[in-house]
């Protein structure tokens, strides 16, 4: 636009001074009428010139309007297929997940009380921890679901034996951390640096590591076991001390929170102990309100519901 303006400017002002020459050679004017001429065919040329400028910058702004709006139509749209795409992944990781967990527990409920119990903690932790982000959270929730994804791994004679387990066998069932931690890798492998399937290597890998160094795998300490590691300790520990299994018997809350007082600078972090303190009524409430048997039963119906209605969608599809 700037050089078509330049050009023009130089048109312009160029046949302003070939007519101005062309007058006084060949037409007989008094000279303050010729220098009125020239200052008229001057003006007019600015006009023109300032008319045209108007133009192409009315015109420019409309064409980055519009290229704005059109790279902002595009970006929406990358970010709904991203977004689309990441919620079917995450579904679909969440759902295998589940589908280990079943091999364990009654329900597959267990880790969606996992990932509840972690947000409170999360919740709770974050004015003290900038890195507690409400983004992170929800990684954390999503992640905390790959904790024991491992298991898919030990045979069931040692996974659901009804009593406590050998030394030989006890080395076995730690192996389900590695195991989670390496399938979990090869996703990684495949997919490329990713913060979700990172915090869950970390769970998978350090869920079971103590604030003290006792733990397994790797037997490390303190805030060398990854923050998301440590919430999902607690959640998992209370959630297992307050659910039945084939080998034990559900502990009340009280009892389960007077172990985790046991734990506090052993087992688990003093700070996600005090986290749990702080909101013991929101636990004991999830707790009570996952282990009904009315909610189960609900449940369960809806599960056989959507299962038939996805039986008869299929079928009307294929008939259509």
């Amino acid at each position: 636009m700037t050089a078509v303006l330049i050009a023009q400017s130089a048109l312009l002002l160029g046949s302003v001074l070939l007519t101005d020459s062309w007058v006084q050679k060949n037409v007989a004017l008094p000279q303050m009428q010729i220098d009125k001429l020239f200052v008229l065919e001057l003006s007019i040329a600015l006009s023109v010139l300032t008319l045209t400028a108007v133009v192409f910058y009315i015109a420019s702004r409309r064409y980055k309007d519009t290229l704005e709006q059109h790279n902002q139509t595009l970006e929406d749209e990358v970010q709904q297929q991203v977004s689309s795409g990441l919620a079917k992944r995450n579904a679909l990781i969440h759902g295998l997940a589940k589908l280990a967990d079943y091999r364990d527990t009654d329900t597959g409920d267990h880790l969606d009380r996992i990932g509840y119990f972690a947000r409170v903690i999360a919740d709770h932790l974050s004015t003290t921890h900038p890195d507690i982000t409400p983004d992170w959270t929800d990684r954390l929730v999503l992640a905390s679901s790959l904790h024991d994804i491992g298991k898919v791994g030990i045979p069931d004679a040692i996974l659901l034996k009804p009593g406590r387990l050998t030394d030989e066998e006890r080395t076995i069932m730690e192996r389900h951390t590695l195991i989670g931690a390496e399938t979990l890798l090869s996703i990684r492998t495949k997919l490329g640096t990713d913060e979700f399937i990172d915090m869950g290597i970390e769970i998978a890998l350090q869920h079971h590591e103590k604030w003290d160094g006792s733990g397994y795998p790797f037997g490390v300490e303190g805030t060398t076991i990854s923050l998301a590691a440590r919430i999902v300790a607690l959640a998992d520990v209370y959630d297992a001390l307050t659910s039945e299994r084939a080998y034990k018997k559900a502990f009340t809350h009280e009892k389960a929170t007077q172990i985790i007082h046991e734990g506090r600078g052993s087992h688990f972090d003093p700070e996600i102990v005090d986290a749990f303190d702080a909101n013991q009524e929101i636990f004991n409430a999830i707790r009570a309100n996952a282990h009904s048997t009315k909610s189960h039963q609900l449940e369960f119906i809806d599960i056989e519901t959507a299962a038939r209605s996805f039986m008869n969608e299929s079928f009307y599809n294929r008939a259509a």
